[in-house]
Parts: structure tokens; sequence; C-alpha cells
């Protein structure tokens, strides 16, 4: 069945509508390539009505690397040339909403940064995900997309996954983020992913035969951006500019990179883990039989397992020097758990988003 791909021209906001830089970021390719996964963006790009008049706030919610910051940012160049150039926009990382709060709250100028935040024409929040452990700064930020949202003024938000799905985020703020309209995002799928290696081929001058780019897409983990797509194309092309040969070995090691840069080490599973439940990594290993420790230890364990190629022996050697039995039995016991723990399973893929994009 043949798949239709549609794109979009990327736009950036000029600089007589912003009013503070960010959010230029370099794009890779001129233009949003979307299969049937990301379809239902680039209509909502499409439209002409306001963000205040099809669902405010608009949030863009997927993982890391899939276009929400290039897509939000082409949103707010339509949205503002609506308003025939007369229109100002302000474009914040959460992160630096948050610092700017609490440097306002520090010098008592609370008035002047919502006034500010309030009545700019256009407010594009990035990364919402990123004050998850802030709560005064969440409480703030929900103030003021209700305010905005009664003076009828668009906001775009972008955020890694759902608000409900974060523990760290206040009830208070999901409720204000999710009324307008939320557009999920994904990472490109198969026929998206090789018109944008194709491209990147020409981009680079790199000739590549159509079956070895169809033999490298076939191969490459689905899990990549458009940033480790290029990785994988700049792999190549440093290959033909030192007069090797683009051929099935040369795929197969560009594929092996690509993957290889997938897994994580048994090390870095047992940090995040151990993160998340508070604990040392030293704990992990030790003998404790504490049941936060077990559980932690267990999910690290079914992680490693899931994540890797390591086997149940190695797995059990860096954990204290486990046998494979142990290893196999906590990895069972975590499945079932994971089916029934809806916390365990966000923690778990809590770790897993942090691990791919560490």
């Amino acid at each position: 069945m043949t798949v239709t791909l549609d794109t979009i021209e990327l736009l950036q906001p000029s600089s007589t509508h912003r009013r503070q830089k960010g959010g230029e970021g370099t794009a890779l390719l001129p233009h949003f390539i979307a299969g049937p996964e990301n379809a239902f963006a680039l209509f909502v790009c499409r439209q002409q009505e306001s963000i205040s008049l099809r669902g405010n706030p608009l949030l863009l919610v997927g993982p890391t690397g899939c276009g929400k910051t290039t897509l939000a940012m082409t949103i707010a160049t339509l949205e503002l040339e609506q308003h025939n150039g007369d229109a100002s926009m302000l474009y914040l990382p959460a992160a630096d909403f948050a610092r700017n709060y609490t440097n306002a709250l520090s010098a008592d100028d609370l008035e002047h940064f919502r006034e500010r935040t309030d009545s700019i024409d256009l407010l594009v929040i990035d990364d919402v995900h990123s004050i998850a452990e802030k709560p005064s700064s969440q409480e703030e930020l929900a103030a003021r997309l209700e305010s905005r949202d009664r003076r009828g003024m668009p906001s775009i938000l972008t955020c890694r996954r759902l608000p409900s799905e974060f523990r760290g985020i206040r009830p208070l703020l999901a409720s204000r983020m999710l009324p307008g309209l939320t557009v999920s995002l994904r990472l490109p799928g198969q026929e998206a992913r090789q018109t944008i290696i194709e491209q990147l081929c020409q981009k680079n001058s790199l000739k590549i035969d159509p079956d070895w780019i169809d033999l490298l897409c076939r191969g490459l983990p689905d899990s990549l951006s458009v940033r480790r797509l290029a990785a994988v194309v700049n792999h190549l092309r440093l290959l033909d500019e030192n007069k090797k040969p683009i051929d099935a070995v040369a795929i197969q090691a560009a594929i092996t990179v690509a993957s290889g840069g997938n897994e994580p080490t048994i090390g870095a599973i047992a940090k995040a883990v151990a993160r998340r439940f508070q604990l040392k990594t030293a704990e992990l290993k030790s003998s404790t039989r504490r049941q936060q420790v077990v559980r932690a230890r267990a999910l690290a364990m079914y992680l490693g397992r899931q994540l890797t190629a390591s086997s149940l022996q190695q797995i059990g050697e860096y954990f204290g020097g486990r046998d494979h039995s142990t290893v196999l039995h906590a990895c069972r016991k975590t499945s079932e758990l994971l089916a029934s723990n809806s916390q365990l399973s966000q923690t778990a893929d809590e770790v897993r988003e942090q691990l791919q994009t560490a």
C-alpha cells in the first residue's frame, strides 16, 4: 500500500515580532516531512483560524527530537501573519519562565512580570516538563494561562508527554494546559524516514544507490529523530569523502552506529532508576532487602534486559554478583507489576525517555 507523505515549510517569526530571542534552532531541512503518524499535526498547522478560536492553549506533545519546537515556531509565525505584522511574540523555555518568575518575586516586581506575560500577543512556552519539580512556578504559569485565555490571547505550549502523565506536574497546571487543542507528535515513521534520509543525502551532495538507502531505512531503529538520521548520513558522507565505497558493509556499519547510540549501559540504567527512587546506586548493588530498594533494583534489572544486549549473568554481576536466576525472577516479577502498577509503569517510561535523550 502506498503511503502519502505531506510537507510544510518551516518558518521563524521575524525579529520585529520577538520580545526575546530564543527558539531559533537551525532546522536540518527546510520542510517538516510527515507520514500518517504526524498528518494531524500538519492539518492543524494549516488552519486559518487563530489559536484563540481553535483551542487555547495549543499544546504540542511528543518525544525529544520529534519537531515540537520547530512546528511551534512555524504555527507562531502563521499566527502573527494574521495580524499584518502588528503583533508581538514572547518565546520562553519553561525553565526561563520559572527563573524570570523567581527573579521578579525576589525583586518585588511581580506586577510588571505578570502584565508583560499576560499582554504579549502570542506566548510560546517550550518544554513545560522541565518545571515538573517547581510547584510555585507551575502555579504561576497556570494563572498566566488562565488570564491570557480570559483576554483571548493565544498561547502555544510544548511538552514531552501529556501533563497529567508527569507526577511532578500539579493538577492545576495540567487543567490549564489541556482544555485547548492538544496535538500529539511522533518520531518519523518508516516512509517519512526514507524521504528524510534521501533529502539529507541531497543536501550533503551524497549519491547513494536507492537500494542501499532502502536497506539503511529498514535496518535503522524506529526511535530516531531527524537529528540522529542526519548523524547517520554524515557518517556515510565522511566515508564517501575518504574514498570508501558505500556498499552493504558501509550501510551495516552505519546501522550499527545508530543502533549502538540507543543502547545505554547497565550503569547508566542503574543510576537513572536509583535517582527516580531517591536512592544511591550502591544501594541497588547491596544485599539489603528493603522493599523500596528491591523494587528499584528489579526495575533496573528489567530495563537492563529490555534496553541492552547484556545477558542475565552480566546484569547480575553488576548488581552485586547476583546469579542469573535471581535476575530472571526480578524481570518476570517486574513485568507483571508493570501491567498492574501505573506508578511503576510511569517510572519505567520516564527512565527510558531519559536514557534515550541522554
